[in-house]
């Protein structure tokens, strides 16, 4: 990855990917290291002393370590996040997948990346824009996201799925801004 350091590449072989995915975050994680059951990323795409990435930001997110564990291991995704990639021109909003939406599913998607780009929106968008209620296009125009408001929440829904609710007013940083 392109200015991007990771401590945190143990991959995760097919027989551990459901145990991970049932006991991420809990402290049922019986059977697993101590390294698998409470992954730790430390990523350092500020190493030239330069404004803090999206990188840099989510990578202490402790609510999101499935999305975490599946956005390091791409590579396009990643430049993305460190400010690295044309893709992103007018900015870059992260809708973050916490570990308790992954948990309502009944099983992990395969595709973790493609599920993720339908969370990536290829510009910045505020919470007062959300709130006031817009409709965007996600990276690769994979999914159209509509957000509104009702009594002072802001909910997203993609393509014709059941609304969730946007948590926080938005953790920015130099490449972007996330959203829980």
């Amino acid at each position: 990855f392109v200015g991007v350091a990771l401590a945190h590449s143990q991959p995760l072989v097919a027989q551990q990917r459901q145990a991970v995915f049932e006991n991420h975050g809990s402290s049922k994680a019986q059977g697993l290291s101590a390294e698998m059951a409470n992954p730790l990323y430390t990523f350092d795409s500020n190493a030239q002393g330069s404004a803090p990435q999206l990188s840099d930001m989510i990578g202490q997110e402790g609510s999101a370590t499935i999305a975490l564990d599946a956005l390091v291991r791409s590579e396009q995704l990643m430049r993305a996040l460190s400010g690295d990639s044309a893709d992103f021109p007018h900015g870059l909003t992260l809708l973050l997948p916490t570990n308790d939406a992954f948990q309502k599913l009944d099983s992990l998607p395969e595709d973790l990346e493609l599920v993720l780009k339908r969370h990536f929106i290829p510009r910045a968008v505020t919470a007062q824009e959300m709130e006031k209620g817009i409709t965007l296009r996600s990276y690769e125009r994979l999914a159209t996201l509509r957000f509104t408001s009702s009594q002072g929440r802001v909910f997203v829904q993609a393509d014709r799925r059941a609304p969730t609710e946007v948590r926080g007013a938005g953790v920015h940083a130099g490449s972007g801004t996330y959203y829980l």
